[in-house]
């Protein structure tokens, strides 16, 4: 059975690694590597021309879909501060060593020199490089799977551009000189990128170099990014990296078209995982393999750099050796390992598929919960976070959550989550005091009420009279206890409701002890020990005689709980255990105090403030009394800490030990002292270069390969890192296997992803009561079984016969890794001949104290350095790293120092923001005017369709009226002849009724008859013809000839209007002008619509009722107007000297604040019954101030 280890961070891991002033190709190969498979922010320091040869050397890995051009090496962005990318291009071979060495790519201008290293002081960094990982088995589904090779490339893509974007809105540097420095955003940064298929021992890997340059354009030039918010904002952007890609929905679905599962908690492939192991055993043996190879032919061609086809050459025979008949022409064909897969037993139709949970979209999730539980787990791990470390805890809760979304949506629901946890923040730094991103100041109440409630409890057992301690000084002389041994055991052995003992490492603290109970047990008074691991807690009860356990299963057993967000509880007698699931009945007999029994609490410095509180709390319930024996000089707690500091200033006695017992040499002994007090770090390292026990080295790989080399078993060694010890613990087991000291034919694996064979030093990392094993137990490994199971003899427990233990394999391979090397916190309380303590620029203070006192005869330094005064420097640092918390005080305190010569408001600050203001101002107003530009395009093309088809339809009309014109004459005219005919007819029949009429009065007598006959007849003919003109014209005929001409064409007219001709003529001319009366309303509500759109409704409806017409034209020449004079003031500004342009910008602000002040108190004069509305305090925005 195998295992790979499960890093928290299944994505992007983080570490810290610096190379030397020159950077060879075989170290930068090594930095390479360590970012493949620790992941991490690694600083380079070197030169373009040492990156690019590896660069081009291993370009055999790259995956060439991305580089595009054949001579290619790195995608190369820019960003800007908004994390926009601005600009993108593949780099050739010469563009990517200009860029490592400061040359702008886009440009070809220099962006600044590089400081070069010195005596005790490194060279610039050229860029930090952080790594997009991929988990083992993920990088094998994609080399199974084409279609899951396409959605991984996609996840980690967008995985890249989500951790750029941030970093362009989070990236900051300084200006200013060192006394009032200001923390400014960044303008522009570049990033380059460097894609790889495979490790390099060309076992699928699917990684992404991100390469952050270290020039940055911020406040008018190219400045330094800031590397210390860098390393602090890595938890966030790890966890971002690995949010992106775990809820990924396109990588889900992918992988559940082929059966296969991802967790989202370690982002491996359930089915796969078993694999991983084997994966990881060959490519180790491959990489070993051509480690050697390279090391070989580097020393055979010296001066020489290896090329891309001798480094193929060796890759191949790396991968043959020891394995006869199996050579690949390219260890970039990811299908040779997809074949050894199958021959160590994967079948996709066989395999088990288990069932994943189902996925869970943002909108489920509760923000306030998830804000909630961010700021708990905050809490639980330290007095004082920064906004990044919320961001963090708030992701990491998404991913666990099972979430599949989209990049922009979990973005979003990150954000809010994040803004809703920091408004329930304090800040410990004073109102006005400059508060950067990255600097822990934030904390919340529940940590205030907790300190306050662990100080109440410590406050109650000081006494209120001096307490009588026994008298144990015969038992001290039959010990041989010192004086201040002495001291201790009367006050450990006493009453004393509290005690605090302090003792340096090697001044006999056991000893001490085991008089004290020994004193106490005569006087009535039991004691039991209590530890902050299961493992002290046993070497206790062996060294000692006593009852001992962690505080931990102490607490537990008296009803206290807590759950993964460190949220603690207390159940009582009678309630529902959440773990179990049954009554809790109280604590089993073998836990309970009693009055007056003497409770030590071993290793006090490592107790955190909850357990501390959870314990304070039994021991008064019970009556029962505390010692607190620790030493504040070694490791602290993991999470919020500072009780022996509390303890001590609020008891306020301590029993100090300083008489040293267990080193050979008296002269190092004293030394331990100083390098215990910190005072002077580089007076203790002259004294331990005298002493000669500072060792250097060039880089890693030869400290490794002198450790390797030099230590024996059974010496301590001491490193930073569990990457680090996993590293040395390869190389350390490799020689032994070859010294055949270690058996590698029958192995396990363990949770390092290493292989465990019979002779093996091993150690446990779970405790687990049913085996019998605590973390941090060490062991030599007896025998392993064909399935795995692991056969352990027990190692320095002291006793004549040793226990053995059996381990079964999901143990191991979840809880069981090789143990040559550990870190500082696994070599806490052993003593050996022999400690070797490896330093790096992330070892502490307390680490460096540590592993330098474990060894009884000799304690060696190992520092990568070029010379002694490099290394001296380095050294000082580390002494001066302290990254404890031990209390709100001290963490307030240190918030202070970081961000002491830091100003909140300065000039730069001021001016910068001013010109970005006065830059935006112009680039809305030339915004504004193109749009305004744009509508009155807009609005003129309307007008002229509109003004087109008016005149379209004014044609129709005339058209149609000639044609009805024309019509109405055509028909009118023979109307007209007509009707003066009829008219005359008329008029001549007039006449003739008229003279008949005269010559009727004119006749005689004799004529009479006749006259009147023929006037009758003229008559009749008068009428006939009016009766037929007003039947055939329907109007009265005229009067006389004048007006004949007139009535005919009036007539006439009247009449054509009833031809149909004339008729339909009319109506078509009627129809255009209907047509065009639609149009002009239809022209008048597009008008209205369009001006909606562009101007707004009300502002259209202004326009339309002639209240306040639009004019787009001149709306476009003022923002013109507007956006020169912003940008004139903003060059007036930048050819000024920041101060000069800081007093001009006070002075406008003033004048403006004075303007408005003296507007608001005349708008008060003219309405005296208007309500102020009270204005937003800026000072309370974000975090409140203040405790």
């Amino acid at each position: 059975m195998t295992a790979q280890s499960r890093s928290p961070t299944p994505y992007m891991n983080m570490h810290v690694c610096h190379g030397g002033a020159v950077v060879h190709t075989s170290l930068m190969r090594r930095l390479m590597r360590e970012a493949e498979m620790k992941g991490g922010v690694i600083l380079f320091r070197g030169s373009g021309a040492a990156a690019r040869r590896y660069v081009e050397a291993d370009r055999s890995r790259a995956d060439e879909y991305y580089l595009g051009a054949d001579d290619a090496v790195a995608e190369y962005a820019v960003l800007d501060g908004r994390g926009e990318v601005t600009a993108t291009h593949a780099l050739s071979a010469d563009e990517y060593e200009g860029w490592v060495d400061w040359i702008n790519p886009g440009t070809g201008e220099s962006m600044g020199t590089p400081r070069a290293a010195a005596v005790g002081m490194k060279g610039s960094p050229l860029f930090a490089e952080m790594t997009i990982n991929a988990p083992k088995s993920l990088s094998v589904a994609a080399a199974l799977h084409p279609d899951v090779s396409v959605a991984l490339d996609a996840a980690q893509q967008d995985a890249l551009a989500e951790i750029r974007q941030w970093l362009g809105q989070h990236s900051v540097t300084r200006v200013g000189p060192r006394d009032a420095r200001e923390v400014l955003p960044i303008e522009r940064m570049q990033v380059v990128g460097i894609r790889h298929k495979t490790s390099r021992a060309g076992d699928p890997h699917r990684h992404i170099h991100m390469q952050i340059g270290m020039r940055v354009w911020a406040a008018g030039k190219w400045r330094a990014l800031d590397t210390a918010a860098l390393f602090k904002q890595q938890g966030a952007i790890r966890a971002l990296g690995t949010a992106v890609i775990a809820a990924h929905p396109q990588l889900a679905q992918t992988l559940t078209r082929h059966g296969l599962a991802l967790d989202p908690a370690s982002g491996e492939i359930r089915e796969l995982e078993p694999f991983n192991a084997m994966m990881s055993k060959r490519s180790a043996q491959i990489r070993r393999n051509l480690d050697r190879l390279e090391a070989e032919w580097e020393a055979a061609h010296p001066g020489e750099e290896l090329g891309r086809v001798m480094t193929a050459r060796l890759q191949g025979i790396a991968w043959t050796h020891q394995r006869p008949g199996k050579k690949p022409v390219d260890l970039k064909d990811e299908q040779w390992w997809v074949q050894e897969l199958r021959e160590a037993g994967y079948d996709p139709a066989t395999s088990e598929h288990r069932t994943s949970q189902p996925a869970v979209a943002v909108d489920e999730l509760s923000v306030q919960e998830v804000a909630s539980r961010a700021l708990d787990r905050s809490a639980a791990s330290s007095s004082a976070w920064t906004r990044h470390t919320l961001q963090e805890h708030v992701t990491r809760i998404t991913t666990e959550a099972g979430v599949q979304a989209t990049p922009a949506e979990l973005r979003e629901f990150i954000t809010l989550a994040t803004e809703l946890a920091v408004s329930d923040c304090f800040s410990v730094l004073p109102p006005g005091a400059a508060t950067p991103e990255h600097v822990a100041h934030l904390t919340s109440l529940s940590v205030l009420t907790a300190e306050a409630a662990l100080r109440d409890q410590l406050t109650a057992t000081k006494p209120k009279r001096k307490s009588e301690h026994p008298d144990v000084t015969e038992a001290a002389i039959a010990a041989g206890l010192d004086r201040g041994q002495t001291v201790a055991a009367a006050a450990v052995a006493s009453a004393d409701a509290l005690v605090i003992v302090e003792g340096a490492a090697g001044s006999g603290k056991t000893t001490m002890l085991r008089t004290a109970i020994d004193v106490a047990a005569e006087h009535g008074r039991p004691s039991r020990v209590v530890a902050p691991t299961l493992r002290a807690a046993q070497v206790a009860h062996e060294e000692l005689g006593v009852p001992a356990t962690s505080v931990a299963a102490l607490v537990y057993a008296h009803g206290w709980r807590w759950n993964a967000d460190g949220v603690w509880t207390r159940i009582a007698v009678g309630d529902t255990d959440p773990e179990s699931g049954r009554a809790y009945t109280g604590p089993p007999k073998d836990t309970r105090l009693s009055r007056g029994e003497r409770v030590i609490v071993d290793e006090a410095g490592m107790l955190d403030q909850d357990t501390a509180h959870a314990l304070l709390a039994v021991t008064a319930e019970a009556g029962a009394n505390v010692a607190l024996v620790g030493d504040r000089a070694q490791l602290p707690a993991v999470g919020r800490g500072g009780v022996l500091e509390m303890a001590a200033q609020i008891r306020g006695r301590t029993y100090d030990m300083t008489e040293l017992h267990r080193f050979a040499d008296a002269e190092y002994a004293a030394l331990t002292l100083a390098l215990r007090d910190r005072e002077t770090p580089g007076d203790v390292f002259d004294q331990l270069a005298v002493l000669g026990l500072v060792t250097l080295h060039a880089d890693d790989e030869q400290a490794c390969e002198r450790i390797t080399e030099t230590a024996h078993h059974g010496e301590a060694i001491t490193v930073v890192t569990n990457d680090e010890a996993a590293e040395l613990n390869e190389r350390m087991r490799t020689g032994r296997v070859e010294r055949g000291e270690v058996d590698d034919e029958v192995t396990a694996t363990g949770s390092d992803g290493l292989p465990i064979g019979a002779g093996d030093l091993i150690q446990t990392r779970r405790n687990d009561t049913a085996l019998g094993v605590a973390n941090r137990q060490q062991w030599i490994v007896q025998h392993i079984a064909d399935d795995g199971t692991v056969y352990a003899r027990e190692v320095g427990s002291g006793r004549k016969n040793p226990r053995t233990v059996t381990l079964p394999p999901e143990y191991v391979a979840g809880h069981a890794h090789l143990s040559y090397a550990a870190t500082a916190y696994g070599v806490q309380g052993t003593t050996v001949t022999t400690s070797h303590t490896i330093l790096s620029e992330a070892t502490t203070a307390a680490g460096v104290y540590v592993g330098m006192t474990r060894g009884r005869e000799t304690n060696r330094l190992h520092v990568i350095a070029e010379d002694m005064a490099d290394a001296r420097a380095q050294f000082i640092e580390a002494l001066e790293r302290d990254p404890a918390d031990r209390g709100l005080a001290h963490v307030t305190a240190q918030a202070a120092e970081a961000v002491r010569g830091l100003v909140a408001n300065g000039p730069v600050k001021l001016v910068t923001e001013e010109l970005a203001r006065l830059d935006q101002v112009a680039e809305r107003a030339k915004e504004q005017a193109d749009r305004w530009e744009q509508k009155a395009a807009r609005l003129d093309a309307q007008r002229d369709a509109h003004r087109a088809e008016d005149e379209q339809a004014d044609a129709v009309i005339h058209a149609a009226e000639d044609a009805a014109e024309h019509v109405r004459t055509e028909v009118t005219r023979p109307l007209v002849q007509r009707a003066e005919q009829d008219g005359a007819t008329y008029l001549a029949a007039v006449e003739d009724e008229a003279a008949a009429s005269t010559r009727l009065s004119a006749v005689g007598r004799f004529g009479r008859r006749k006259a009147r006959a023929e006037h009758q007849a003229a008559k009749e003919q008068t009428q006939t013809q009016r009766a037929r003109v007003r039947d055939n014209w329907g109007s009265a005929p005229p009067r006389n000839h004048q007006a004949l001409p007139g009535w005919a064409a009036q007539t006439a007219a009247q009449k054509a209007k009833g031809d149909p001709r004339v008729a339909e003529a009319a109506r078509a001319a009627d129809a255009a002008r209907t047509d065009r009366g639609k149009t002009s309303r239809r022209h008048k509500q597009e008008r209205f619509a369009l001006l909606a759109r562009e101007i707004g409704t009300e502002q259209a409806r202004s326009d339309q009722f002639g209240m306040r017409t639009v004019n787009p034209q001149r709306a476009a020449r003022d923002a013109l107007t507007r956006a020169t004079l912003a940008r004139a003031e903003a060059d007036e500004l930048r050819n000024l000297s920041v101060n000069d342009a800081a007093r001009i910008i006070a002075a406008k602000r003033a004048e403006q604040e004075q303007t408005r002040r003296l507007l608001e108190q005349r708008e008060r004069q003219l309405n005296p019954f208007q309500r102020t509305t009270p204005g937003s305090d800026p000072g309370r925005d974000g975090p409140a101030r203040g405790l």
